[in-house]
């Protein structure tokens, strides 16, 4: 991997990644200049990056405002179909869903994030949680807990010392002592759960997926309402199944040594 110092760095594709990113559910629809003010661009290099991405049909336009177009989705298909998501993850856990009655997500750290890549839901309320697409702070998810337990002692330092912690709810971990320590149980026992840290109601568990290194690339998440699981029921009733598919998923691995 390249530094943005090298030669080799293309800036102008850093920049037109910034102007895709810039829209959400919150900015939708904008002009060049909310696009400018928005990723510290100038007006000027937002208006060809927009115009370009217009030619391409990435996005679309009404001559003043612009707005992401449904081809965006090209560049994540791309991903999804690169690694079998369809076809080979997305049953394993269309069946864990099924049989536990609760939403099955599979999630992979990018940053400080924990990023969703598939998921099938019990026809739950909690299932746009785990939608395929949705970034969660890696501190204060179980997927993302299960994965940074597993992180080299130099990795998890540096991820400690530079991660913010903020409170979502009353449960939420807000020091980096009982985080670390929180990470240490989870190597131990070999799975997380996080009670009502992010949302309050909302109880997840997760487990790590292994390359054959036993390299931790994703990890595969159970959560639902506190009240149909929680602390009291997931020995039996979870925590099998959700290690069953972890280690299904590992074994099925479109490359065994490469990570998601």
């Amino acid at each position: 991997m390249i530094s943005k110092d090298s030669k080799d760095f293309i800036g102008s594709i850093e920049r037109c990644m910034k102007v895709i990113k810039a829209f959400d559910a919150e900015d939708v629809e904008m002009s060049p200049a909310d696009v400018a003010a928005k990723t510290d661009l100038t007006r000027a290099t937002t208006r060809r990056i927009l115009l370009t991405l217009a030619a391409l049909g990435y996005v679309v336009s009404n001559g003043k405002r612009f707005r992401l177009s449904p081809k965006i989705l090209d560049l994540g298909f791309s991903y999804l179909t690169s690694m079998h998501i369809g076809q080979v993850i997305q049953p394993i856990i269309n069946a864990a869903s099924k049989k536990v009655s609760e939403t099955c997500a599979v999630s992979v750290l990018q940053d400080d994030d924990i990023v969703s890549i598939a998921h099938s839901s019990f026809d739950r309320f909690d299932q746009l949680t785990f939608y395929p697409g949705t970034h969660l702070p890696a501190c204060v998810s179980a997927a993302g807990r299960a994965i940074l337990a597993h992180k080299t002692v130099e990795k998890l330092d540096t991820y400690i010392r530079n991660v913010k912690l903020k409170r979502h709810t009353p449960n939420t971990i807000t020091t980096k002592a009982n985080l670390r320590k929180e990470l240490q149980k989870i190597k131990q026992q070999g799975y997380a759960r996080v009670d009502g840290e992010l949302e309050l109601g909302l109880y997840t568990l997760a487990a790590p997926i292994f390359n054959d290194e036993k390299i931790p690339v994703a990890a595969v998440t159970f959560g639902g309402n506190v009240a149909r699981i929680n602390d009291q029921n997931i020995e039996k009733k979870f925590l099998p199944g959700l290690f069953g598919v972890a280690e299904r998923i590992s074994q099925v691995l479109p490359n065994k040594h490469s990570i998601f």
